[in-house]
């Protein structure tokens, strides 16, 4: 098993059929800025009344701080044999005593509905409780963002419960708060082996 301590000499390399999962560098940063500058891409992810440049920043800056001190594990995902990143899958909120953690997910748009977001999130759940002996992760997505629930749904996760969260929006050129549904979806360690010998079976 991965200790807190371990994974500060560096996050090991993650492969799937199609993609590399590895940690970020220093380099990485102008891409995710980039990526993060995408209102589409991050519509979901920091909601605010502040516009996207703002609320890009402060993202930016939370996974700098975040991955530091290992609070989150964050993984850029790049395909086989390439070096750019094309999005992150992370670890939030992992508490290594409780065996809990966040999962989540942030997907460059060109990229979308090409099964890379399930991939990623499938090789991060395995990771997690195999290597880090998680108990449970949580996922959360706005109830409108029926892609990110269907990747969650492909990845095993099952919906848990909903809770009632103040967003934005933007209606006639202003912003206002507006009341969001939030659907919370958990995966346990003893689903994941139930899945994964499933899955031998039919391999």
């Amino acid at each position: 098993m991965l200790t807190r301590k371990m994974l500060g000499q560096g996050l090991p390399v993650l492969w799937t059929d199609r993609l590399l999962l590895r940690s970020l560098r220093q380099s990485d940063f102008s891409t995710l800025s980039e990526l993060f500058s995408d209102p589409q891409v991050i519509q979901y992810v920091n909601r605010g009344g502040q516009p996207t440049p703002i609320r890009a920043r402060r993202l930016l800056n939370q996974i700098r701080s975040s991955s530091s001190k290992l609070d989150s594990l964050h993984y850029g995902i790049c395909w086989k044999g390439r070096e750019q990143i094309i999005g992150i899958t992370s670890f939030q909120h992992w508490n290594e005593h409780s065996g809990t953690a966040q999962i989540g997910y942030i997907l460059n748009r060109s990229c979308w509905g090409m099964g890379v977001a399930t991939e990623a999130v499938q090789r991060l759940l395995h990771f997690g409780f195999t290597e880090l002996n998680l108990q449970k992760v949580e996922a959360r997505c706005y109830e409108a963002n029926v892609s990110s629930e269907r990747v969650l749904r492909k990845s095993g996760m099952s919906y848990e419960r909903t809770l009632p969260s103040f967003g934005w929006s933007q209606e006639d050129g202003q912003t206002q708060d507006t009341l969001l549904d939030v659907k919370v979806y958990a995966l346990y360690r003893e689903e994941h082996v139930r899945l994964q010998k499933d899955k031998s079976l039919q391999t």
